[in-house]
């Protein structure tokens, strides 16, 4: 065992020749012991890759660890974002067009531009393609109940006697453009289907609007643990009395349910604003990256003060996901 430490300390110790008269030196030395030669010892300026995470010497074209250009890809980085910009927007301007909810892509953009102010640009491109997928996520979502809605729609159509060749065209239309990546086009032959339905189906319309309404708040509710049986009850009483078409008491029973739930949120409401209160507090005191828990805490405070509690609620479930992701 001494042995074994003694040829530990033998590799551990430092040895170099004199760049000037070639004298072999073991150890650290500040000078050469035979020419005087002093000797300086400069820090190379370092970064961090990009893309490994390596440092990397920072007049270094490329990475030594993973080889990828330093140079190019910083030119590559300046040129994609607006690039990804220019592809967001108009989803953007979409979603808000047809109240497609894509409140995770507006995060992400937050956090995009938070990095952009700090010149980190390969995080502020990799949020906006996140931003960019979320989206498109949440605009394919709305397209596929959609065309569920145009499916049942034909359906309804039908039992009323009516023809409802406009209705299953729009539907085909959806599905096409869908197919194509067409988003605009494809929520507006939907609009075009429901509008057409109208004439002899408003009834569902209306009813099937309210138990959509009311499903989505129970999920709200469900997210904390709120007590939303009586509600559940209620959506399939309302879904149940629109399978055999009296669409008035499918409206009748979801708006019931909903006034049911809602009238539980103001409290519920804020006793979670309290805690994500405390919670931001705690985040902040770990030394983490809060901005974007304050900014959706914010929102949610205007919904409440504004008596929307369905809204400050799903905003306090986004609190949530977000403070798991820290």
């Amino acid at each position: 065992m001494p042995e074994d430490r003694s040829e530990a300390n033998e590799e551990e110790v430092f040895e170099f020749d004199c760049p000037e008269c070639g004298r072999h030196i073991v150890g650290e030395a500040d000078r050469c012991p035979g020419c005087g030669t002093e000797f300086v010892i400069e820090e190379v300026p370092m970064a961090e890759c990009p893309y490994c995470g390596e440092p990397c010497p920072l007049e270094s074209d490329k990475c030594p660890s993973c080889g990828r250009s330093m140079a190019d890809d910083g030119d590559e980085l300046r040129q994609e974002f607006p690039r990804l910009v220019a592809e967001v927007k108009p989803l953007l301007i979409i979603s808000k067009d047809y109240e497609v909810e894509v409140g995770e892509g507006r995060r992400l953009i937050d956090k995009a531009v938070q990095a952009g102010k700090q010149r980190d640009l390969a995080t502020a491109v990799q949020m906006v393609k996140e931003a960019r997928s979320s989206i498109k996520a949440a605009l394919d979502e709305r397209l596929v109940l959609e065309e569920g809605n145009l499916e049942k729609l034909v359906e309804v159509v039908s039992r009323s006697g009516v023809d409802p060749k406009e209705v299953s065209e729009s539907l085909t239309a959806l599905r096409t453009m869908r197919e194509e990546g067409d988003v605009e086009g494809a929520l507006q032959v939907a609009a075009k289907g429901r509008k057409a339905a109208e004439r002899s189906s408003g009834k569902f319309l209306e009813a099937n609007d309210l138990a959509e309404s009311l499903s989505r708040l129970i999920d709200v509710c469900d997210q904390f643990y709120l007590d939303s049986r009586e509600a559940k009850r209620m959506l399939n009483e309302a879904r149940d009395a629109g399978d055999h078409g009296d669409w008035g008491m499918m409206g009748i029973l979801a708006r019931k349910g909903r006034e049911q739930l809602m009238r539980s949120l103001p409290e519920a409401t804020r006793g979670e604003m309290r805690k994500a209160k405390n919670q931001l507090l705690d985040a902040k005191a770990d030394g983490k990256d809060v901005r974007t828990l304050v900014k959706v805490l914010k929102d949610a405070g205007v919904a409440m003060n504004r008596e929307r509690y369905d809204q400050a609620l799903e905003l306090l479930g986004d609190f949530k996901d977000e403070l798991k992701r820290l």
